[in-house]
């Protein structure tokens, strides 16, 4: 595959580059950087088209006078004062006398002559000047002189960010990039494009970087490419075997505190290496910690060090930390554990155990898979096994995750681990294989022979399990048989997760904020509960955005946002994906679909579980912002899904009524919605049934302001109230009122409701004749549209100053969005053909246009 590579993330250092040598009071401009971070490639292309003289300094040229001029130097044995001459009038003429443009490349590298051929030219004014230079390579006095004596501005160029890498690669592979790719790219190469670049086109040639369903993926680990391994080589230079260990030790276990690298090495070694620029040292407020200046140069001497020494050096540092004041703590027990499992020492089960644990708590459930192998292996029992099989059951490995369950013997074990056994293994036929019924016989099959203590496991479990089979009435009556505070911590935050989510669902919005911080509670000093904790912050926003608590709900993300920000895997894309449905619910629908693009990746590798949960609220952006192409199709592929639980039927069917009403069909949306709110209802979740409801009633829906009223007095929060009363305004078509709840809604954070309010109330002013309070509230309903990015039917036929009948505007609609045929139409929207001629006949009418194409241009779907 040929790769393209564009410049990506540089506006800025190109903007000043041009600035400089366009400002009448410069000399010109300094770019400093390190190698490989794109100088080069920047000034070339800040100078497009400025046709500028490039020279390029080279350490083979540096050794001969005027080296880095040769292509315009004379006779090397003639005058030396004539050759400079000849060198500057050839460099500086220029067809309209103007001052010349040059660009020089490593100028570190120009021998002295060049440098006073510079010299002069700047000094003349003969030429405007750009200068690269290579940080940390020493520069000569005479080419420092050049900026040093004149006026030259600087710019260092640093590595490109995390974000512009990502956005670099998916450029070069022209499609989106795997997140967890992009990560490790970016943390291997630090943001250094020409690493990045031979490290991506090394890895498409061998095949780990792979395209598989329309993105890509990195497997397996990186082979550096030869001449990038000779580019680093040529940075370290010769090097004892004492600095080698030093940036060995590192290579495998970075960082580490000064004191442990001095005493496994030498602190001669230590500062050798640091003079040298191989280590960088850094103070992190307990102490000095070493690692290496930039990631490559470990991955660099993994490679290349004999396998034998490595193992030596992880065992002699795994020793030191377990000598270290901190041998206890959870993160460094993990790291000895780590070094340990790839070293000459000898394992210990304990300590595997117990690093598995820590690794779990982490989220890091690759390490903790591994961590608990070894264990089992070196003979830990019972609790390894159950750590591996939690770890292969959250990867969604779970066939692999029954295979090491099934093949324990669990009958010599105690009641209580008899039943975190078979609750474990139940969650895992539940959710990774997506065999409910398994599930519940396995436990049904274990119940009997289990004490009241071990029962409360698989009570728990029952509980989610009911939740998980939509039925939540069973899933409270379940749960009155528990004691959420006695649980296990695992255990107790799933059962308050789902406990909290079907309170959420049901309007009982303290109740479910009580269940949610009980889940946090319990899950605070668990090991194996990271992952649920984002479960149960996916059910406090519901609860508080359901309510219409919506500053509370952005709070709530927001911490979810932070606390992913460090963590490994798909944990990462959770809290993410937390903050776009607090975007959505705020009517931020740029944010929103900017988040959910960040995470789409990863969301489609759990394509049963978070990915099928943020896919349903991506496809209600998609279709809330006018892209129903998209919504459409996600929401098509996730009716292919083969998914026996959580079936999220309110939250698809508003994400289809958003789709409908987008292409204009706005009666089958009122009709998707009134269905759904018939369901919530038969659930008893009231405040689901609320929110379906109150969108219809942005749709223009007048006949369920009686069931509104009935549930305001009910569920919790401002919305339902609000939502009483906009549905009420508009059967009575009460414009002020509504104008009023426009004011209510936007204050509450729900701009689109407000937007909608506003709109519905615009109609019925026009409707009276009222122009000036009609002009008002549309003008108010397109500002807000506009600031949220929406497209409604409210908001679009407020805009509009055709009096079309409600069906004509949908049949109208279908036309404009390519539906030609009235056949098509009518099936569509339930009406006989001659009906839906009839409405076209009368549209053309009332606009003035004589064919169906002229009438569906003046209604092709405006954008925001």
């Amino acid at each position: 595959m040929r790769v393209n590579w564009p410049l990506v993330g540089r506006a800025a250092e190109i903007h000043t580059i041009r600035a400089a040598v366009t400002a009448p009071d410069l000399s010109g401009i300094v770019v400093s950087g390190a190698a490989g971070v794109g100088k080069s490639r920047l000034v070339r292309e800040a100078l497009k088209g400025a046709n500028p003289r490039w020279i390029v300094g080279t350490t083979a040229a540096r050794g001969l006078p005027l080296g880095a001029f040769a292509a315009w130097a004379g006779d090397p044995d003639g005058d030396r004062l004539q050759l400079v001459r000849g060198v500057i009038e050839a460099i500086t003429s220029t067809p309209t006398g103007a001052p010349a443009l040059l660009g020089i490349d490593d100028a570190q590298l120009l021998d002295d002559l060049s440098a006073f051929v510079l010299h002069q030219v700047v000094q003349r004014g003969a030429a405007r000047v750009i200068l690269t230079v290579r940080e940390g390579d020493p520069i000569p006095d005479s080419v420092r002189e050049i900026w040093k004596d004149h006026p030259f501005d600087r710019l260092d160029v640093g590595p490109l960010r995390q974000q512009d890498s990502a956005e670099l690669l998916a450029a070069a592979l022209d499609g989106p990039v795997d997140s967890d790719a992009a990560h490790r790219l970016w943390q291997l190469t630090r943001g250094n494009a020409l690493y990045l670049r031979n490290i991506v086109e090394q890895e498409l040639t061998d095949g780990r970087l792979q395209q598989r369903d329309g993105s890509w993926h990195w497997v397996g680990l990186p082979v550096l490419p030869t001449n990038l391994v000779e580019l680093i080589e040529s940075r370290f230079g010769d090097l004892t075997p004492a600095v080698g260990d030093v940036v060995d030790a590192l290579a495998v276990a970075e960082p580490l505190e000064l004191s442990i690298l001095q005493r496994i090495t030498s602190t001669e070694a230590v500062e050798e290496a640091n003079v040298r620029g191989l280590i960088a040292l850094h103070d992190n407020g307990d102490g000095v910690e070493a690692r290496v200046s930039h990631p490559l140069y470990g991955e660099m001497r993994r490679t290349r060090t004999p396998v034998a020494t490595l193992r030596r050096l992880r065992g002699r540092i795994a020793t030191e930390l377990a000598a270290g004041n901190r041998a206890d703590d959870m993160r460094v027990a993990v790291r000895r554990a780590t070094l340990s499992v790839d070293s000459d020492l000898t394992p210990n089960p304990a300590l595997l155990v117990r690093a598995a644990q820590g690794a779990t708590r982490l989220a890091d459930l690759s390490l903790a898979e591994r961590l608990a192998s070894a264990a089992e292996h070196a003979g830990a029992g019972p609790e390894a096994t159950y750590l591996r099989a939690h770890a292969l059951s959250w990867l969604f490995r779970g066939q692999e995750a029954e295979d090491v369950l099934a093949g324990l013997s669990t009958t010599d074990l105690p009641d209580t681990e008899r039943a975190r056994f078979a609750h474990l293994r139940a969650s895992n036929l539940l959710w990774a294989l997506r065999r409910p019924a398994d599930a519940k016989s396995h436990v049904d099959e274990v119940y009997a022979e289990l004490n009241a203590d071990g029962r409360q496991w698989l009570d728990a479990f029952l509980t989610v399990y009911w939740f998980a089979m939509d039925q939540p009435q069973e899933a409270e009556r379940c749960a009155k048989l528990l004691s959420l505070h006695n649980l296990p911590e695992f255990v107790g935050s799933e059962a308050a997760w789902a406990l909290a989510t079907v309170a959420a669902d049901a309007g009982r919005t303290a109740d479910a904020l009580d269940l949610t911080e009980i889940g946090y509670r319990t899950s605070a000093h668990a090991f194996d509960t990271p992952h649920i904790r984002f479960n149960l912050a996916d059910s406090e926003l519901t609860a508080l955005v359901l309510a219409g608590r919506l500053a509370d709900a952005e709070k709530v993300a927001e911490q979810a946002r932070l606390e992913a920000t460090d963590l490994p895997g798909v944990a990462h894309s959770l809290g993410p994906a937390i903050a776009a449905r607090a975007a959505l619910a705020r009517g931020r629908l740029d944010t929103a679909a900017e988040l959910f693009d960040q995470v789409a990746v990863v969301m489609a590798s759990h394509s049963t579980g978070w990915g099928f949960r943020y896919s349903v609220a991506r496809a209600t952006a998609a279709a809330m912002r006018g892209a129903t192409e998209e919504a459409a199709e996600i929401l098509d592929g996730l009716d292919a899904v083969e998914r026996p639980f959580r079936s999220l039927d309110h939250e698809r069917s508003v994400g289809r009524a958003w789709v409908s009403a987008s292409q204009g069909t706005v009666g089958e949306a009122i009709d998707i919605l009134a269905e759904a709110a018939q369901k919530c209802g038969e659930k008893r979740q009231f405040a689901a049934e609320v929110f379906c409801l109150q969108t219809a009633a942005q749709f223009g829906d007048r006949t369920h302001a009686d069931r509104l009223a009935e549930l305001a007095a009910i569920v919790d929060g401002p919305r339902a109230g609000l939502a009483a009363r906009f549905a009420a305004a508009l059967r009575d078509r009460e414009a002020h009122a509504l104008s009023l709840l426009s004011d209510e809604y936007e204050q509450m954070g729900d701009p689109v409701a407000a937007a909608d309010a506003a709109a519905q109330a615009a109609i019925i002013y026009r409707h009276e004749g009222r122009r000036g309070s009609m002009l008002t509230c549309s003008t108010r309903a397109d500002d807000l549209a506009r600031e949220c990015g929406v497209v409604t039917p409210a908001t679009e036929q407020a805009a509009e100053r055709i009096p079309l009948t409600p069906r004509e505007r949908e049949v109208v609609a279908l036309l404009a969005a390519g539906v030609s045929s009235s056949r098509v139409i009518a099936e569509r929207l339930n009406l006989s053909v001659r009906t839906v001629e009839g409405h076209i006949y009368r549209a053309m009418a009332k606009t003035g246009t004589t064919t169906r194409e002229e009438l569906a241009k003046l209604f092709k779907r405006r954008r925001p």
